[in-house]
């Protein structure tokens, strides 16, 4: 697990979504995995701003990207931008046959609250695919730990992430479910 030292508060984050690759350059990479079969191909990344999947089949590409909201990335192809604190469940129907799911949402929750759920999440994230620890400056001397788990089958992937932020009380969680037919 790797540490970082800062990143944006909650309500500066948005999910945006992509039918194209993005340049990796766009992103300071903390983690990554990746997956390939047959017929199919998944890059996943833990950002120092959140968190980058790209999907590939053949030709064709879908793109999640958690980052600022004043993030430069770029326009074209770009299907959607939306802030996590307006939680969402957006679908997508791409070139190719390519099917992509999203359901997203950031919830604060009260200070003891937050701190039994993380107590969990810790334990999540010993399992998980990726994870990484935001090493910030908080009073409640807790770092913002960052997880993905990767579910991959022949013609599908399901990723969940996490990302906890201890100085808001926050957890931003997104699921997300590739399939092509």
């Amino acid at each position: 697990m790797k540490y970082s030292i800062s990143r944006p508060e909650t309500t500066d984050l948005a999910i945006s979504l992509f039918a194209r690759p993005l340049h990796p350059e766009l992103f300071e990479t903390c983690e990554s995995f990746e997956y390939r079969n047959k017929s199919y191909r998944a890059a996943i990344q833990i950002t120092s701003c959140g968190h980058v999947i790209e999907f590939r089949r053949g030709e064709h590409f879908a793109t999640e990207v958690l980052d600022c909201k004043q993030s430069v990335l770029p326009r074209i192809k770009r299907l959607c931008l939306y802030a996590v604190e307006s939680n969402r469940s957006l679908s997508y129907q791409l070139e190719g046959g390519l099917n992509l799911s999203i359901c997203f949402e950031c919830e604060y929750l009260t200070p003891d609250i937050y701190q039994k759920l993380e107590q969990e999440y810790w334990k999540d994230a010993i399992s998980a695919t990726l994870s990484h620890l935001d090493e910030g400056n908080n009073c409640a001397g807790s770092s913002g730990l960052n997880f993905m788990s990767v579910d991959s089958g022949t013609n599908s992937l399901n990723v969940h992430a996490f990302h906890l932020y201890p100085e808001e009380c926050a957890i931003v969680k997104s699921q997300s479910l590739f399939t092509f037919e």
